[in-house]
């Protein structure tokens, strides 16, 4: 990184923009598979190029932890909860 924050990349024969480490990255540093699509370092998609913006950047939702996966675990066992709940009083009532 740069005094501004910003990654200093390099490139590669063909052009595409690499890391220190050979690895081809996006404008923000970000790894990236051949198609575009964000990764971690074991190549796994973490998220899907179409919802990076013009820059390359991932969503602000997703940096400012609004979104995180216990949160949503944590909601939809609340949904399955409630659903799970009403059965059960449905079934109260039929008896």
């Amino acid at each position: 990184m740069d005094p501004l924050g910003k990654p200093i990349l390099g490139r590669n024969a063909k052009g595409q923009l690499i890391d220190n480490e050979g690895k081809l990255v996006n404008e923000k540093g970000y790894l990236i598979d051949k198609d575009g699509n964000i990764i971690d370092i074991n190549g796994n998609k973490v998220f899907d190029k179409a919802i990076l913006n013009a820059e390359g950047e991932i969503p602000k939702v997703f940096l400012t932890g609004l979104l995180r996966s216990d949160s949503v675990n944590s909601f939809m066992s609340d949904i399955i909860d409630r659903d799970q709940h009403s059965d059960f009083e449905y079934e109260e009532q039929r008896i």
